[in-house]
């Protein structure tokens, strides 16, 4: 008697699991769509776009309409016509680098760009600090026109590391810490 009221308790209790586990697959949220943003530099105006192709038209004048609508397709193409300018230097734009919220150029993305490119190398061209969904979140990034140089706190301090070329993942040290970034 004993044995039996067990294995009806015990299946009856996975029921009722099983039943609880598809009520909250059910009920849970979807997840967000990435977001494609859009930093000037410059002025430290931010504008987000529902594709990565719509970032770009945006952040290119309209000089670039043909992006992927994911940022983790960037290829070597789109990459050099991301570096060069738009012309006259009133609508001049150019694209930096972009940083990911996910590894592998995955999740959202943050596009940087400033009316001028930057010198490779021979110093430090601009800093940024990082804030809302994108303070301690990048880990992967694409470098364009600038080397990036992440950094765990905010005014370019503490621990930092320097990416000289595109990066699937940035690494344990750096992965969602990056408080603000260095543009050389």
């Amino acid at each position: 008697m004993f044995a039996r009221t067990s294995r009806i308790a015990i299946a009856s209790a996975a029921t009722i699991l099983a039943l609880g586990t598809g009520a909250a697959t059910a009920n849970a949220a979807p997840s967000p769509a990435p977001t494609n943003c859009v930093l000037d530099i410059d002025s430290g105006s931010k504008q987000c776009y529902g594709t990565f192709r719509e970032a770009i038209t945006a952040s290119t004048h309209g000089r670039i309409t043909d992006a992927p609508l994911s940022a983790k397709h960037i290829d070597q193409s789109l990459a050099e016509r991301l570096k060069a300018s738009s012309g006259p230097a009133a609508t001049q734009s150019v694209q930096l680098g972009v940083i990911y919220a996910d590894s592998n150029y995955g999740g959202s993305a943050l596009v940087l760009a400033g009316a001028n490119g930057c010198q490779s190398g021979n110093g430090r061209d601009a800093q940024i600090n990082l804030d809302g969904i994108w303070n301690n979140s990048v880990s992967s990034l694409t470098t364009l026109s600038c080397w990036l140089e992440l950094w765990d706190a905010p005014n370019t301090s503490g621990i930092h590391q320097e990416y000289q070329q595109s990066t699937s993942y940035v690494g344990d040290a750096m992965n969602d810490r990056a408080s603000s970034i260095a543009l050389l």
